[in-house]
């Protein structure tokens, strides 16, 4: 369905049937300029810098659409890994499976739980890709800002992306002395602290470095069997970074990380049978689950046990007042060890899953930028190389006894090798002090090698007391292989429009392309082709008086060939994945974020997001349909159904009041108010695999001392205790829905000190 936005009679934005996507983005452009509040004297708002277009620009003169959050912010709200940003940029939809981050931006991100799948949502730290989504839940510490910049990145970004980028930028070394030292507690038996120091070590060499360590001992949840604690954390972080400047042109960042957990964090719960009453449910799960909220039942606890350690060594050479060369060198390592049941509930026969990830990158992005008096552009070359294993391993345990003559142990075993290469340049030109043109180009090879080789053994097979052993070695299964190439070249053309010098009006056509891939760790394996997507993006940043920024963004989309899984149950292993180009995905929608500083006391501001999205005709097996036990029978049309992890309306409203003490320290309240349409985890679109409509409230205190070294903060999130599933999904193997779950209400303080 098009749409376009009119506002009511209260002035609020609301959508209304039309026929044309051109009319939508005039609507929403035309709102904006209405909307020109009536702002009274205040401070002026804080001057927000960005690097999005590979350079350092206000935020108010990228033509582009990107939300920055600030360290303060980010710390304010307790943001500790990617998956808590979902409640303060509305655009992002981030959920959690089998121990990876599903990034979704605009309703485009990773639509399977298996791995060896590129998403269309990109993270990267300091300019560096962190590829597995596994190792993207660490290095969210020590942040000097984030930026989540929306739609298609390609032309000035290392890694493609078909539906956004998340941008990570890590505090520097500082030639003066300076750090900070924060303890915080709370309930769940949250103990947390985080630090660093900075500051010159010679008059050529600066140094930094930064910890974070969270416990949560008490966990969410218990599992009701064995007692234990299940959604604890026991996470450690370490950055250190040298800058070395060998001369007035040339600074060398050598940047190392490091990051562990072992605990139960991630896990999923039983939420109910996927056929309940159903002769299909086959039996699975009869008794033993799991009751009351967050219940969490089974025979074994859950492990989270993962490792990163990445190297970055960037180096940036100013070569003259016009021309700069930057250099991006990194490799990454991250071992993920996960271990579940999958029965999410204590039965008699458990089958119980290790989830093995080991990954090995390289990315090495060489970049040459020129900056003149009405010509601004960049041009690199992309090389990026991954070496990854994955082992999902399923044993059938028979608690208290022996196997039974159907019971399998299933070792699911694939390795891939992925090797890309890009060359990219992007120009932006200014006509005259009003109008400007800007372009890009994109060239992208892929290269994928990818090998499942299973093996199944089925235990005491026919009453022999033997194991009976499939395997491609043994000649009776399958060696699943393939490999593939793709290559594209994809384009950006666009428009700027400065009308005075307060505002900035901008159109841009972009194209991105998302490489075929294959899953691994299934019980098969074929490489996709790739999907491809061409995006407009209409929008307006405009402020007054240093204390009001308002910033809109309209935008349409269509996706060619969007990837797609499904695991419905049935096959040797218990399961049958299909992973194909599914069909078309059909995107438009309106984002506004404004800031207000009403008084020198009171900053508010509100993000608010509509997108409707919808899948083209394709007909398909629905997993939780019990017809489809055993390869798909009944087959569905999605036609018109949104796409997954895309509510229709997002929004966050902020406020803070800072209430001056006669001592001139300073108490400050914040509070948040975050609300989420409905949110579906399938393209289906059906009443068990949805999140309904929730909203979220969060508060905060802070004591800060006249000098502004100590704080002291009272805080607390989801005060309402609001159930929310992060995601859910149907297990095949033991015919249940599994979710995993936000945060519940938590609450804590926090003392500080800078210096």
């Amino acid at each position: 369905m098009d749409a376009r936005f009119q506002t009511n009679p209260r002035g609020m934005v609301m959508p209304v049937k039309t026929g044309s996507k051109v009319k939508l983005l005039a609507m929403a452009l035309a709102i904006a300029v209405g909307m020109v509040p009536m702002v009274a004297t205040a401070q002026a708002l804080e001057e927000i810098i960005v690097t999005a277009q590979k350079r350092e620009q206000n935020l108010q003169d990228v033509s582009t659409a990107v939300t920055a959050i600030s360290a303060d912010r980010l710390f304010d709200a307790g943001i500790t890994d990617v998956i808590s940003l979902q409640n303060y940029v509305p655009s992002i939809n981030i959920g959690t499976t089998f121990g990876y981050a599903n990034l979704f931006v605009r309703g485009l991100g990773l639509n399977t739980v298996f791995a060896n799948v590129d998403s269309s949502v990109t993270l990267y730290v300091d300019g560096a890709i962190v590829h597995q989504p596994g190792a993207q839940l660490f290095s969210f510490f020590d942040l000097e800002r984030v930026e989540v910049l929306r739609g298609p990145q390609g032309t000035l970004y290392g890694r493609n992306a078909t539906g956004g980028t998340v941008n990570l930028i890590s505090a520097k070394p500082t030639e003066d002395l300076e750090g900070y030292f924060r303890i915080s507690a709370g309930n769940f038996g949250l103990f947390q602290t985080d630090g660093a120091i900075s500051g010159g070590l010679s008059d050529r060499v600066l140094g930094r470095i930064a910890v974070q360590s969270i416990t949560r001992s008490e966990g969410f949840s218990i599992n009701q069997t064995t007692g234990n604690f299940v959604d604890d954390v026991n996470k450690r972080s370490v950055r250190g970074q040298l800058l070395f400047k060998a001369s007035d042109d040339i600074d060398i960042l050598l940047s190392t990380e490091f990051g562990t957990e072992l605990d139960a964090a991630n896990s999923f719960y039983f939420k109910r049978e996927t056929f309940p009453n159903s002769p299909g449910q086959g039996g699975l799960g009869a008794g033993g689950y799991p009751t009351g909220e967050r219940g969490y039942a089974s025979t074994v606890d859950p492990v989270n046990d993962r490792e990163t350690l990445s190297t970055t060594l960037t180096v940036d050479w100013q070569l003259n007042d016009d021309w700069a060369l930057k250099n991006i060198l990194n490799v990454r390592q991250t071992d993920i060890t996960i271990f579940q049941d999958l029965d999410v509930s204590a039965v008699e026969t458990a089958i119980i899953q290790e989830f093995v990830f080991d990954s090995r990158t390289i990315s090495e992005e060489l970049q040459l930028s020129f900056t003149g008096e009405r010509l601004r552009a960049t041009g690199g070359v992309y090389y990026f190389s991954e070496d990854f294993i994955n082992l999902n391993l399923l044993d059938a345990l028979k608690i208290g006894g022996s196997f039974a003559n159907n019971e399998k142990r299933v070792q699911l075993r694939g390795r891939s090798e992925t090797d890309s290469i890009a060359a990219y340049a992007n120009a932006i030109f200014d006509i005259n002090d009003q109008f400007s043109i800007k372009g890009g180009v994109r060239y992208t090879k892929d290269d994928r090698d990818i090998i499942n080789d299973n093996v199944i053994w089925i235990a005491n097979f026919m009453g022999s007391g033997m194991d009976l052993r499939l395997s491609p070695e043994d000649g009776n299964l399958p060696l699943f292989t393939d490999q593939a190439s793709f290559s594209d070249t994809t384009f950006e053309i666009g428009a700027e429009w400065r009308p005075n010098d307060n505002t900035l009006i901008y159109y841009t056509y972009s194209e991105g392309f998302k490489a075929g891939s294959g899953q691994i760790g299934s019980n098969g394996a074929n490489i996709i082709r790739p999907e491809t997507i061409d995006n407009h993006e209409l929008g307006l940043k405009t402020s007054w008086n240093d204390r009001v920024t308002l910033n809109l963004a309209a935008y349409s989309y269509e996706v060619d060939d969007i990837q797609l899984d499904r695991t419905l149950p049935g096959g040797p292993t218990g399961f049958l994945t299909i992973f194909e180009n599914a069909t078309t995905q059909d995107g438009i929608g309106v984002e506004l974020e404004a800031s207000w500083a009403a008084t020198d006391a009171i900053t508010l501001s509100a993000n608010v997001a509509y997108q409707d999205t919808e899948y083209g005709t394709f007909f398909t097996a629905d997993p939780t349909d019990a017809a489809n036990i055993g390869g798909g029978t009944l087959l569905v049309n999605i036609a018109g159904n949104a796409a997954r992890q895309s509510p229709k309306w997002a929004t966050n409203f902020h406020g803070s009041f800072d209430f001056p003490l006669e001592s001139n320290a300073t108490l400050t309240f914040s509070a948040d108010i975050s609300y989420k349409d409905e949110v579906f985890f399938s393209e289906f679109n059906n009443s068990i695999l949805v999140q309904p409509d929730f909203t979220l409230y969060d508060a905060r205190f802070r004591y800060t001392t006249a000098n502004e070294q100590w704080t002291a903060e009272l805080w607390g999130r989801n005060l309402t205790d609001e159930l929310v599933e992060g995601g859910n999904f149907a297990i095949a193997t033991s015919r249940s829905i599994a979710t995993t779950y936000l945060p519940p209400r938590t609450f804590g303080v926090t003392v500080g000190y800078n210096f």
